[in-house]
């Protein structure tokens, strides 16, 4: 199974270790940044796909990828779009749209707090 995580930050980095248990899966990285915190961890060598993924661009990543899945694994503030109020819905809404046109099963992962 090909996977998908968006997002090498810290919620990305927790993702990869995971799935880095099972080495039958192809796991697949897509960050924009040049070297995100898994990068910097040492649970990656690299970012396969430096973009950003919206909905222009997903057509593009998901024919270089080929994934079976996508991780959705990046905190709002990993989207760059700021800390204005209101951020957090457009953000949200963002998810949303990406889960509605996107041909291969979309699965956001959450932050965990506490």
């Amino acid at each position: 199974m090909r996977i998908l995580v968006v997002g090498a930050g810290q919620v990305g980095a927790q993702v990869l270790r995971q799935l880095q248990k099972n080495p039958s899966l192809t796991i697949i990285t897509c960050d924009p940044n040049e070297e995100p915190f898994a990068v910097q961890k040492g649970i990656i060598s690299e970012v396969d796909i430096k973009e950003s993924l919206t909905p222009l661009t997903l057509a593009y990543i998901l024919a270089q990828a080929k994934p079976d899945l996508i991780l959705l694994a990046r905190a709002s503030e990993d989207f760059g779009l700021g800390t204005a109020p209101g951020v957090d819905v457009m953000v949200d809404s963002l998810k949303r749209e990406l889960g509605s046109i996107s041909k291969v099963p979309l699965i956001e992962v959450a932050r965990a707090t506490g």
